[in-house]
């Protein structure tokens, strides 16, 4: 009586990825985990499509990008405020140290500890003594370099900020927890804390605009007022809720009817109505009915981490 092959491999070492080791196993061997693992694609690719994103949380991550664009306008429109329109600086970085103060406050009154106390004042003191060198650091540069290389370094800041933010998160209920919350916990910097990297770049965009003002006064409450609105308050306030992104929309609207026109305001307007209703249906569709789904194959048995046994 003939004796199966199969039985014999039953009782020896089971079968792995190996390269350029010979296994006791032919060479038309199939593993059973592939042969299940295939009927179950099988399956899948048979029944209804299985949506693996929802679109709550595509909608979730359009609007995180929207409110990064949102916040870092805050840059230029206090840069335009004390550039062209002559605003005295001082003023306008009082009134921001006065909303940060007052919202550190109401969130945790242990930011008022020694070791914060210390942290401020050497933040003042750094923008003080880098305050006369900045504001002299490219002045033999034209302005029109400056306007087009401080728009690529945002459009790079806020494509950095938005990747460093749209990570999954490994804690979901922490995560709608906080989603519905105006104030993040201080002590918890997972999702709040911006990459070095975006924060370099942030500092290198606010040092070369800095370079156009005139006083070492305005550089002052320019760099300050900017890092406390795009590096503080973002690891305090989340920027992503209702009323914090409302506040900030009608901010930017009202300041770009102001001094571009209303005109471009409703150009603006449609494009970000449309940017936040119609690209997530947009990439929903597509999602259901579009995205190619061979990779689940290869990311568990593609071959390109094998094993070599030297034994």
């Amino acid at each position: 009586m003939a004796t199966n092959p199969t039985d014999k491999i039953m009782f020896e070492k089971p079968w792995s990825r190996l390269l350029w080791i010979k296994q006791k196993y032919p060479d038309n061997y199939t593993d059973p985990h592939f042969i299940h693992f295939m009927e179950k694609m099988k399956k899948r690719r048979e029944g209804p499509p299985v949506i693996d994103y929802d679109f709550s949380q595509i909608r979730k991550d359009i609007l995180k990008f929207y409110n990064i664009f949102l916040n870092s306008c805050f840059i230029y429109i206090s840069f335009t405020l004390i550039y062209y329109y002559r605003i005295d600086a001082r003023y306008l970085a009082g009134t921001v140290t006065l909303i940060t103060m007052i919202v550190s406050t109401h969130k945790d009154k242990e930011l008022t500890s020694l070791l914060n106390v210390k942290s401020s004042l050497i933040i003042i003191f750094t923008l003080l003594t880098l305050s006369p060198i900045l504001r002299s650091l490219s002045m033999t540069t034209a302005s029109d370099s400056i306007w087009t290389v401080s728009f690529w370094i945002n459009i790079i800041y806020i494509l950095t900020c938005a990747t460093s933010s749209l990570s999954p998160s490994p804690h979901e209920e922490e995560s709608k927890i906080q989603e519905q919350s105006i104030f993040y916990d201080i002590n918890d910097h997972s999702n709040n804390k911006p990459s070095n990297l975006a924060t370099n770049l942030l500092l290198a965009n606010v040092a070369m605009l800095a370079s156009r003002l005139d006083t070492t006064t305005d550089v002052f409450c320019f760099l300050l007022t900017a890092i406390q609105v795009n590096i503080i308050l973002p690891r305090i306030i989340n920027i992503s809720h209702k009323k914090v992104a409302t506040i900030s929309s009608m901010i930017v609207y009202m300041f770009v009817g102001i001094t571009i026109g209303y005109r471009i305001t409703m150009i603006f307007l449609f494009l970000s109505v449309s940017y936040t209703v119609l690209v997530p249906r947009l990439f929903h569709y597509w999602q259901i009915n579009y995205r190619r789904r061979d990779y689940e194959i290869l990311d568990l048995w593609d071959p390109r981490t094998p094993m070599v046994d030297c034994q």
